[in-house]
């Protein structure tokens, strides 16, 4: 078995580090162990070391060749082998943190109840209006509900899937990300009915954009992992999203349900549940930004509705 010496394992001590090179390198030890485990069965001298954010596995120099093609063989029989999508250990999501985007809404609501109709028509999402500059309707619109069952509707899809998505994005940039999501999906829904008045409110838009964040943090993730980058395994998410929004975002053929809203938030989110994940946030976001991202979701709800009283 190989010894831990600081970041550095070795099947045997070495008399000197330059015998040895470079066949490989992994992310995670594990990885790197497994392959390690493959040149040590055939008793060769090999050793793992850590460099900045990789694990480097070395073999002495005159097997170099043959431990390629073991290691090559390895690689093969691993790609074939059935893919378990692997264990990931979230972040925990505070029931306060959550309950921040429930409270928000319900307040708005209150208000909508309080001011009524003009309220209501200064906030809610007209494609021509949106083409013609009101961009701040594709995010007023996501505040306003046309009933207490409308924004119950919303809250109980939105708390679902946001939790999820905090969990993955942490809470900041998870909150500002749904947001973005749904007012990028009435952006599109606007170009969608161009050259007409077509109106939709509800959060129920940022609620798929939720859903859409889920499914491309899933997507990058399972193309990260080698045995899980086959059709199938990426195809799994995406057609477990677009079932969600059948069930849950078309509704009756006589129903009000703006269907094509849920579809370009869906749409928008996954493209940022990609982008996120690809550049991998949650790793670099720290407190401080998630706090940042906080304060820009809360200013651009609040600004937002202080352009819609401005013109």
């Amino acid at each position: 078995m190989g010894s831990v010496c600081g970041e550095r394992l070795m099947s045997e001590p070495q008399e000197s580090h330059e015998l040895l090179v470079e066949v490989g390198r992994y992310r995670k030890l594990s990885m790197a162990r497994e392959r390690g485990l493959v040149v040590a069965a055939r008793e060769w001298a090999h050793s793992i070391e850590r460099e900045e954010d990789e694990w480097v596995l070395r073999v002495e120099s005159g097997v170099r060749l043959e431990a390629e093609k073991e290691l090559a063989a390895f690689e093969r029989e691993e790609a074939w082998r059935p893919g378990v999508v692997e264990e990931r250990v979230e972040a925990k999501v505070s029931l306060l943190s959550l309950c921040f985007g429930g409270v928000i809404l319900g307040i708005f609501f209150g208000i909508q109840s309080v001011m009524g109709v003009e309220w209501r028509e200064r906030g809610v999402a007209v494609s021509r209006a949106i083409l013609d500059g009101a961009w701040w309707q594709t995010i007023t619109g996501l505040t306003l509900h046309a009933d207490g069952a409308h924004l119950l509707a919303n809250l109980a899809t939105g708390l679902l899937f946001g939790w999820f998505v905090l969990a993955r994005l942490g809470t900041g940039v998870g909150w500002l990300a749904i947001v973005l999501s749904g007012a990028l999906g009435n952006g599109m829904n606007a170009w969608g009915y161009r050259g007409e008045d077509h109106g939709s409110i509800g959060a129920s838009t940022a609620c798929f954009g939720a859903l859409g964040i889920l499914i491309g943090v899933e997507v990058v993730r399972r193309w990260r992992e080698p045995r899980l980058r086959t059709s199938w395994q990426l195809i799994l998410p995406l057609g477990a999203g677009l079932g969600l929004l059948a069930f849950l975002g078309v509704g009756e053929k006589e129903g009000r349900v703006d269907y094509m809203a849920h579809f370009w938030g869906l749409g928008a989110g996954f493209l940022e549940g990609w982008l996120l994940e690809v550049v991998r946030v949650k790793e670099w976001a720290r407190v401080g930004m998630q706090r940042l991202a906080i304060g820009l979701t809360l200013g651009l709800l609040v600004g937002a509705w202080l352009l819609a009283y401005l013109h």
